[in-house]
């Protein structure tokens, strides 16, 4: 079983057993213990896991992080056990901070066993950063951090390469809130920014706002479309030199009359937010009336669902969201963007489809053998 297909069935044992995880013990014995033991560590091990390791500091005895994975001796991750369903953002932090000051290690993980908060060293080179580089959750996985949490694996940690990837991911993570903080609502210093970048000097600050700020959003917005086109449509004249293929020359073109632009839209917000997961010329709409009802699908399956559109009438524009079951859960939108609402659970979808295809694949395999 490879670390993604290990981390899902660890993801399904969490949602059965999370209601009934009442206390922080239970927590760690059902959830966080074998959260570890999927990055390759032995529990049973003390020269690898210890369990209330001890991180006294001056003047405050009997202090002790939940679990400290060790390497060489030292504690290279000290993880603080919440129990499941406890709200981290609203959890304080200073305990966490003082076991990082004391113990030296180069990652502090908070967690409620579904959900997994990563710090590391601030720029100050030895206090905790106040904010995680990354957060990594069991209830929707992101196959895009797959990558970076498998450097914790055992065998595969290196203090350097982690410290690098640390830098990159906490840099990442604050382009990406900046960006999508400045996609709904831009702050003047952006918008102060692009004038200088056009030329433009000498606006008074109402005409920045009342009317720059949100040509700054329609812009934006415009850009990103425009990104996810020019993809698309590089995808698609790729194929074309390929040669169609009868299976997927069913599928639905700009030029057919009876997808609308509202469909066609989603169909690009979709493609944009499974971008980097999924390769765009996978993706495909299909028709299923041509009266504005339709599914975007992956691999051009019907099989396949990532997100139903009923938007028959354009007054009342709704979605199918795909849940574990396979079933449209049907949500009222107001705009198209509120798509984005949900990238979490349509890429949870998509990787629902990786793993059963990665499952048959090694089923495949086995009655090979």
């Amino acid at each position: 079983m490879d670390f993604a297909e290990s981390i899902k069935v660890l993801a399904d044992k969490a949602q059965k057993l999370r209601d009934s995880l009442k206390t922080e013990e239970a927590t760690k014995m059902a959830l966080v213990a074998p959260f570890i033991q999927t990055l390759g560590y032995d529990m049973f091990n003390p020269l690898e896991v210890v369990p209330e390791f001890v991180a006294d500091i001056a003047g405050k005895k009997g202090e002790k992080v939940d679990y400290a994975i060790m390497q060489d001796g030292k504690p290279i991750i000290i993880i603080e056990c919440k129990s499941c369903g406890v709200n981290l953002d609203e959890v304080k932090r200073e305990q966490l901070h003082r076991y990082f000051l004391t113990l030296d290690s180069s990652i502090g993980i908070l967690t409620d066993g579904i959900r997994y908060l990563f710090f590391s060293t601030a720029d100050d080179g030895k206090n905790m950063d106040a904010a995680p580089f990354m957060e990594f959750t069991l209830d929707n996985i992101d196959r895009v951090l797959l990558p970076e949490l498998q450097k914790l694996c055992k065998g595969k940690f290196d203090l350097k390469r982690t410290l690098d990837t640390v830098a990159e991911l906490k840099f990442n993570r604050q382009v990406k809130l900046a960006l999508a903080g400045n996609l709904e609502n831009p702050d003047m210093g952006f918008v102060d920014w692009l004038l200088s970048e056009a030329g433009i000097k000498g606006l008074f600050k109402k005409t920045k706002e009342e009317r720059y700020t949100p040509w700054t959003r329609r812009a934006f917005k415009e850009f990103i479309a425009e990104q996810v086109d020019s993809r698309l449509k590089t995808a698609l004249e790729a194929t074309s030199k390929k040669g169609e293929d009868p299976e997927v020359a069913t599928i639905t073109t700009a030029a057919e009359p009876e997808i609308t632009e509202n469909e066609w839209q989603a169909y690009y917000l979709v493609k944009s937010i499974l971008m980097g997961i999924v390769e765009p010329e996978r993706i495909f709409i299909r028709s299923l009336t041509g009266k504005g009802n339709s599914n975007i699908v992956l691999d051009n399956s019907p099989y396949k669902t990532l997100l139903r559109l009923n938007f028959n009438k354009p007054e009342k524009l709704s979605v199918g969201l795909i849940g574990e079951d396979k079933k449209n859960n049907f949500i009222v939108i107001e705009k198209l963007d509120d798509i984005l609402q949900h990238t979490e659970i349509i890429r949870a979808t998509a990787a629902r489809y990786f793993a059963e295809k990665s499952k048959k694949s090694e089923e495949a395999t086995s009655n090979q053998a």
